[in-house]
């Protein structure tokens, strides 16, 4: 779904930009990739972008991992929460907005991880046994602990 750029700028400096993030994982890691675009530009992050209008958020996450890199994801995504951001640099250029993104949890097996094709949004892929710093989940289940003790317990 294709949004004209002023259309889109007045979209986000009214409105917070609603997303999915998916934490896929492999061999106890999450698969990051390098961006190429702002926000988060030069940083390994989780595959994600905006849900389109009436895109249910579990279809716009199995698109993003389609899109970002090339897997029909069949497999079982979970919900794992939510994650709320805001920036002062997009695609687009500089300006402020807000986000807010459901999270997803999915497990690669081997024969996809053989198979990753990155598009032009990003440069390179990594897994890790970590999410990035900035990227704090708030579970739905177990809402209000903190992330580490949910790291710690292996909840993510």
């Amino acid at each position: 779904m294709f949004i004209e750029t002023d259309t889109y700028r007045t979209i986000l400096n009214n409105v917070t930009n609603i997303c999915v993030d998916v934490c896929l994982r492999y061999d106890n890691k999450f698969l990051l990739i390098k961006r190429t675009e702002e926000p988060c530009k030069g940083v390994y992050w989780p595959i994600g972008g905006r849900i389109h209008k009436g895109e249910k958020a579990e279809n716009a996450a199995r698109r993003k991992i389609l899109e970002e890199i090339g897997i029909d994801f069949t497999q079982e995504l979970k919900p794992l929460g939510y994650y709320e951001d805001t920036y002062s640099v997009m695609s687009l250029g500089e300006m402020d907005y807000s986000t807010i993104s459901i999270c997803w949890l999915g497990y690669l097996n081997k024969e996809q991880v053989s198979e990753i094709k990155l598009d032009d949004t990003s440069e390179g892929y990594a897994f890790d046994m970590y999410l990035p710093e900035r990227f704090k989940i708030s579970t739905f289940e177990d809402f209000g602990r903190p992330y580490w003790y949910l790291k710690s317990v292996g909840k993510i």
